[in-house]
């Protein structure tokens, strides 16, 4: 008759109910995780119908506004515009100053803030000179590479001149609309 091993035994009976009991747990912590989730996707879509609803607010206050005194100094333009295309008038601006108290004291980035033409071609330009450019070595001292942007350049100079390149590209495709004056076509009169 072969002897049973009893401490065996409970010792895997203890093991399986601490495996159930760590199951159970992680299925209520990640049931909790799910109804945060949702909870937290419910609150974001609530945030932005509150903020269509506002925008919406503004723009009928802002009709009304240019409606009833057009020549109104608030109403002015500022010669910038947002990325969607509209010009800012003087009562936008006021918005901006605000916006970043609030979030520097919370460590939020600043608001991105309406420019003009050329603003927006040196912010271009110099996106892409911040563009990192970075040394790769094999075999020690012997060889050394540049890369930047997915290309390889034997020299860092080789890269830096590609580099400047691209910039001056993302400045003039920016800075066009203001060389080149767009005529409307040309019509033939008819005989």
């Amino acid at each position: 008759m072969s002897a049973l091993d009893f401490e065996g035994i409970s010792t895997a009976q203890a093991y399986g109910r601490e495996i159930r009991h760590a199951r159970e747990t992680a299925w209520c912590w990640q049931a909790r995780a799910d109804r945060l989730e949702r909870e937290l996707a419910r609150s974001r879509a609530e945030l932005a119908a509150h903020q269509a609803g506002l925008l919406a607010r503004v723009r009928s206050l802002r009709t009304a506004l240019e409606a009833v005194a057009p020549l109104d100094p608030v109403l002015k333009r500022t010669g910038r515009h947002y990325d969607d295309g509209h010009p800012e008038r003087v009562w936008d601006a006021c918005y901006w100053d605000a916006y970043d108290d609030v979030a520097r004291r919370e460590g939020l980035p600043p608001a991105r803030r309406p420019m003009t033409q050329e603003e927006r071609a040196e912010a271009a330009e110099a996106e892409v000179l911040a563009e990192p450019i970075v040394t790769r070595r094999l075999l020690g001292l012997l060889h050394r590479r540049w890369w930047w942007r997915g290309q390889e350049y034997r020299t860092r100079a080789g890269a830096e001149r590609a580099r400047e390149k691209a910039a001056r590209d993302a400045r003039a495709a920016l800075s066009w609309r203001r060389r080149v004056h767009i005529s409307p076509p040309m019509v033939a009169k008819s005989p």
